[in-house]
């Protein structure tokens, strides 16, 4: 590359940190030789996470060391690079940021999620001159979230508060002739814009919007190239324009060509070429950028549901956090373990992902065009609508992370919150969409839109939320947070040994006391009932892929046990009946393991994406099921267990398509340790990690699947010992210990600056210890600086074929699907289903999961518009659980069951009527208020405390008020 074009340092090494908050520390000749030498990403709260048992009802990790740090990093720039541009990027820092180079203060940033980035030219000094970059770093935040001002995201109800610069940092240095950084806020810079317009598979139009800078001190007039490289690194078309450039000069200079024949972009072969712009100064090129490129078309049908470049898709994954917490870590991850992620989610059929309630990072929007996830992208969001300097913060960052992400096509819809706006900030969002992504296409939603008339106006799909019933008829649907039931991976079912949960001392404060069996069977209930059996809905996204500490309802747990894989990404059953749906391949899966004990019978549960299985034991025929359940179960009832071996078959067409063997291990003989490192090796940057996997195995070399216990660990050599944790108890990460769960655990280790061998030893009682050997690589630094960037894994053009089988879906007849005049925009976004209802009088069904009726009704309720709700939610909390949008003036009525704590909706908008009513041997208190037409309606939950399994959940009705 020309010496004069631009050279992106990774800026991640060898920064100096304090977990205080000194005075002057932002000056260049500040002492920092005692502060503790680290490298990004990087966060403080790596070793107070996952240590603390769930709050429950809904609340996250609150007990985590919150304030004010810093951290400085020394470089030197060449004598060489005088006369260029430098600029810093921040890929994010939690919470708030203040930059200061060389002792001046050059900014703040306080999204917490969005990249950023600074002008450090004026600044710099070259050759033996050192330079300092200080950053105060506070994570600090208010009591409540909605209470949290102005940074109301910024909190354990959404994501773990593990502060600290936990992504990447890249240092710019470039020609003062050049394209600028895709970084709006401070810099007001956009970058590159790229799309493809009359798509089809003969020909895209290609469009190519380059802004470029002049800040030399003459007149230039240059040539602008870009090439078209295919996957294969290919150039494939070249286009060129000429322009000149005033001093100071700043212009988007526009070019378009046609590519013939292009790859198309699917989620299934999601085929990326990329930009590359070359500006060339009297034939000499002085700056050049990559921009990413998927050519793709896509439509959102209100009633057929997404297709892409015209092949109908249903789009399934996980909503996931930004934060991608992983205990011993914290949020603080290496690109290549965020892949990782990825990778597994991929491998068990994903699509789609929903980022909640903050914008994922860059590594992992470029792993959703790699890897085929349409990407539901958000800002910075909590869950409410905001004022003031709140959403000044908001949209700036929405617009921020729009100029940052708009060239990647994974991404289809951005949310414009976690909550509806009004009709103004609607405008806004638009506003921001249509100036700096005007040719995108790409659709807009905010969760729970449906709790404002506002919204219909304005958005243009319905991001529901665990809904039954589509709430706008008018327009495409998809789920944003669906399955929100949690269990975690060590408990296999109700007839292996119990590992610390049902004889856990806090069971009875669960919201959820299920197994992962049953955790596994009810992801395919929910999917199938919610949006797979539906044609017209788009999908969704499961909530949520990896076990963290955001808002857990199981106070057994140190995480909220509600992922398909647990938080250190190892899978649950429930990864593999997704896997078992999801996959277009055929899969069988049969759920648990095949170790009991003498004179077990239980059903065994058999996920498949196939017509039909048979189930053997020992190669005995113990049924044949070809009308599955939910679509892709298929239940075999009382099987008796034998030791040797359980296999299901997988059939369409009459033929074995796939099969499946599960065998009976033997006695523990042996402990192995497995490695996981990045493709290129494990990198002694000082925040690469290598993972270890530690099993028990039988003399087979099978994992012995109910193996519990401790594993001690000894580690010698260059490394930070990260550890891993037990799900089911309190304080277990960081230590040179852990219990084995299931037959298996996995720890972590962080690399040094120094290179070298690092032995790690695992010991546990009545088997022969397990060593294995490490060998961190040296990274080249110079200076403080290398051109060594992050490490991924190598680009593998991801290529599926299409479902071997669907289940058979209903016709769908399109039409309003909520016939009620009083409850309009009705949702429910408990576990269970809630449905509306007519004409209440006694004899009615008071719940949709239990067979209890009224008896005596008042004669003013008799004939009222009721919502049936499920008695299973009597314990579930949540701040939106049953929302609608008054019809007509009503009045409307709560029943409600006094042995559980009046909760704060009912305390101060209702009134207690003194009347009662019996649902059966329970009395519920009559509670009235008045609504008028249009007003939105919003009832939370039973109640936020513990309830008694007797207990009863309340019940809303309604009738037109005279």
């Amino acid at each position: 590359m020309n010496s004069d074009s631009r050279t992106k340092y990774n800026f991640n090494l060898d920064w100096k940190f304090i977990q205080e908050n000194p005075e002057n520390a932002e000056l260049a000749n500040f002492n920092d030789e005692s502060w503790s030498v680290i490298s990004c990403p990087h966060t403080f709260n790596d070793v107070d996470t996952f240590d603390d048992y769930s709050l429950g009802h809904h609340d996250g990790e609150e007990n985590q060391w919150r304030g004010t740090v810093w951290y400085r990093k020394h470089f030197k720039l060449p004598s060489s690079d005088k006369g260029k541009k430098v600029f810093i990027e921040f890929e994010s820092v939690r919470q708030i940021a203040d930059v200061y180079i060389n002792g001046i203060h050059i900014g703040q940033n306080q999204t917490g999620f969005i990249p950023f980035g600074f002008d450090l030219t004026p600044y710099i000094k070259y050759g033996d001159k050192d330079n300092v970059i200080a950053v105060k770093v506070n994570n600090d935040r208010g009591n409540h979230f909605r209470d949290n001002f102005p940074l109301v995201w910024n909190h354990e109800h959404w994501h773990p508060t593990h502060g600290g610069i936990y992504r990447n940092v890249f240092l710019h240095v470039m020609n003062p002739l050049h394209i600028t950084l895709p970084l709006y806020d401070n810099l007001k810079t956009v970058g590159t814009y790229v799309y493809a317009e009359n798509i089809s598979a003969e020909n895209a139009e290609i469009f190519i919007n380059t802004e470029i800078q002049n800040d030399t001190s003459v007149e230039k007039t240059i040539i602008l190239e870009a090439q078209i490289i295919d996957n294969d690194g290919e150039i494939v078309k070249k286009v060129t324009t000429k322009k000149t450039f005033g001093i100071g000069e700043k212009y988007i200079v526009s070019m378009n060509t046609n590519l013939t024949n292009p790859n198309l972009w699917y989620t299934r072969h999601p085929y990326m070429y990329k930009v590359l712009t070359v500006i060339k100064d009297n034939n000499k090129i002085v700056d050049t950028y990559e921009t990413p490129l998927g050519i793709r078309s896509f439509e959102f049908h209100k009633d057929k549901g997404f297709f892409n470049n015209g092949e109908y898709v249903k789009l399934h994954g996980w909503g996931q956090k930004p934060t991608n917490a992983w205990a011993g870590l914290g949020a603080a991850l290496p690109d290549w373990l965020r892949e990782h992620t990825f990778q597994l989610m991929d491998e068990a059929g994903g699509n789609f992902i929903r980022w909640g309630h903050c914008a994922g990072s860059p590594a992992e929007v470029t792993m959703g065009d790699k890897y085929g996830f349409v990407n539901l992208m958000p800002g910075v969001s909590g869950e409410s609508e905001d004022e003031g300097e709140t959403w000044d913060i908001r949209i700036a960052a929405f617009r921020d992370m729009i100029v940052y992400y708009r060239n990647h096509p994974s991404i289809l819809i951005w949310e414009g919150g976690n909550w509806a706006e009004s009709a103004a900030h609607y405008k806004e969002i638009l506003e921001v969409i249509n100036t700096f992504d005007p040719n995108g296409k790409r659709l807009m939603g905010n969760r729970r839109a449906d709790v404002k008339t506002d919204s219909e106006n304005y958005v243009s799909i319905e991001i529901g939320t665990e809904g039954w019933e589509r709430e706008y008829p008018n327009l495409p649907i998809i789920e944003s947070e669906y399955m929100r039931e949690e269990a975690p991976r060590r408990i296999w079912d109700k007839y292996s040994p119990d590992d610390n949960f049902f004889s856990h001392p806090n069971i009875k404060k669960n919201t959820y006391k299920i197994t992962s069996e049953e955790y596994a069977v009810r992801q395919v209930e929910h999917w199938w009932d919610k949006m797979g059996r539906k044609a017209y809905h788009v999908g969704g996204a499961n909530w949520i892929f990896s076990d963290g500490t955001h808002g857990g309802r199981s106070q057994t747990e140190v995480t909220r046990a509600s992922g398909e894989v647990d938080a250190v990404r190892l899978p649950k059953e429930a990864f593999y009946t997704t896997k078992a749906m999801w996959r277009p391949e055929p899969q069988v899966h049969i759920v648990g393991h095949w170790n009991y004990e003498e004179g077990t019978k239980k059903d065994i549960f058999v996920v498949s994406n196939t017509a039909a299985v048979k189930l053997y034991v020992n190669n005995n025929l113990i049924g044949e099921e070809n009308i599955p359940e939910s679509g892709y179960i298929y239940t075999f009832k009382d099987v008796e267990w034998e030791a040797g071996n359980i296999r299901a078959e997988g059939i369409i067409d009459d033929k074995v398509r796939t099969s499946q063997t599960k065998e009976t291990a033997g006695q523990p003989v042996a402990l192995k340790l497995t490695p996981i490192t990045g493709p290129k090796g494990w990198q002694a940057d000082g925040s690469d990690i290598a993972l270890l996997d530690i099993e028990v195995l039988d003399a087979a070399g099978r994992r012995c699947p109910l193996a519990t216990g401790r594993v001690n660990f000894t580690i010698e050599g260059p490394a930070i010992w990260r550890g891993g944790y037990n799900s089911g108890k309190e304080n277990s990460t960081n230590h040179l210990f852990l219990d084995i769960e299931a037959g298996i655990n996995r720890v972590a280790i962080r690399s040094l600056l120094k290179a070298g061998t690092v032995t790690i030893t695992a010991t546990k009682e009545g088997l022969p210890a397990s060593k294995i050997e490490l060998v961190s690589n040296s990274v080249a630094l110079i200076h403080g600086l290398t051109t060594q960037q992050p490490q991924v894994c190598d680009k593998v053009l991801v290529n599926e074929p299409m479902p071997a089988h669907t289940p058979e879906i209903p016709e769908y007849i399109p039409g309003e699907t909520n016939r009620s005049k009083l409850f309009t925009n009705f949702s429910y976004t408990g576990d269970g289903k809630a449905i509306l209802r007519t004409n209440m009088h006694w004899g009615k069904k008071a719940y949709t999961d239990m067979e209890k009726n009224y008896t005596v009704v008042p004669q003013y309720l008799r004939g009222a518009e009721y919502i049936r709700t499920p008695n299973s939610d009597k314990g579930y909390w949540a701040r939106d659980l049953l929302q609608f949008i008054a019809g007509t003036n009503m009045d409307i009525y709560v029943l409600h069951d006094d042995t559980v704590p009046r909760p704060q909706f009912l305390i101060e908008d209702f009134r207690d009527t003194g009347d009662d009513i019996n649902v059966e041997k329970v009395k519920m208190s009559i509670f009235y208020r008045k609504a008028v037409k249009g007003e939105s309606v919003i009832m939370a939950g039973n109640s936020d405390r513990d309830v008694s399994p007797n207990s009863r959940m309340y019940t809303v009705l309604a009738k037109k008020s005279k």
